[in-house]
Order: C-alpha cells, then sequence, then structure tokens
C-alpha cells in the first residue's frame, strides 16, 4: 500500500482510487463497530466473537476517529483532506466525516463522550464554532432631533 505524501490529490498510482476508499472507509467502520475484547472478556465463559458475544455489554468498541480513518485508508491527514477537492472522492470523504462527525456529537450528547474534548475535537476537525470573517463597522444613523443635540 502506497500513501502520497503530496500535496496534490492523490491518484490510482498512489493506491488510492474512490472504490478503494469506500472499501477502505467501510471496512474501518465496521472494524469499529465490531468490538474489541476488555479485560472483562478474558474471565467470560463465552468465546470472543460468537454469536453470544455480539450483545454483550463487556465488549468494547472503537470509536470512529479521523486519524483511525486515515490510518485504515494508509494516507496522511493532509491527503485526506486534499482528497475533498477531488470530485472523484468528494462524496465519499464527506460520508465518512459526516459519520464520524455525528459519532462524536452523539455520544457527547449522550455522555459517553466528555463534552469539552468533543467540543475541541469537532472544532478542529469539523469547523465548529468558526466564525465568518466580517468586517466589523458599525454604522451610526441619527435622526435630524439626535444631529441638532449632537452639535
Amino acid at each position: 500500500m502506497t500513501a502520497n505524501f503530496e500535496m496534490n490529490a492523490p491518484s490510482e498510482k498512489d493506491g488510492i482510487t474512490p472504490a478503494v476508499f469506500a472499501r477502505r472507509a467501510a471496512s474501518y467502520f465496521r472494524g469499529c463497530d465490531s468490538g474489541t475484547a476488555s479485560a472483562a472478556c478474558d474471565t467470560c465463559e463465552v468465546r470472543f466473537g460468537d454469536a453470544r458475544c455480539e450483545g454483550c455489554r463487556k465488549k468494547q468498541t472503537r470509536p470512529y476517529t479521523l486519524s483511525g480513518l486515515c490510518l485504515a485508508l494508509g494516507i496522511p491527514k493532509r491527503t485526506f483532506k486534499s482528497l475533498r477537492r477531488d470530485k472523484k472522492f468528494a462524496e465519499a470523504v464527506e460520508m465518512a466525516l459526516l459519520k464520524i462527525e455525528a459519532y462524536i456529537e452523539e455520544n457527547s450528547i449522550s455522555g459517553r463522550i466528555n463534552g469539552t474534548l468533543a467540543l475541541a475535537i469537532l472544532r478542529e476537525n469539523f469547523g465548529w464554532g468558526e466564525k465568518p470573517e466580517m468586517p466589523e463597522t458599525v454604522e451610526v444613523v441619527l435622526s435630524e432631533e439626535a444631529k441638532r443635540y449632537a452639535k
């Protein structure tokens, strides 16, 4: 697996195509959802991965993260960001980001993720809290009566 470390958008020769991106992203999210063994699983009589294991609350799921997705894709974050500008990848990238954003948002609301940490991640990676650049000019219009008093 070859990663593109250039600022240019990756191409098929770099090993990432829209189809590869979609397949690896789906695999990453499935892997996060399938759960990992916790210390409590060591003492469980059910074999990890067994059908009865699926509903167990002892099993831990991995959180969705942008860095985890980039690792699964085999690309650095700057390449991931450049894919957003590539029309061939734009929708798949946006949907992956939306899935991560929804995960963070929903888990912070439910209390499973610390709200301060969630807000920091959402600001850093998803533009939350950004204010558009607006000129700070104020125009004051005085009535005729106010103009007389102002003199």
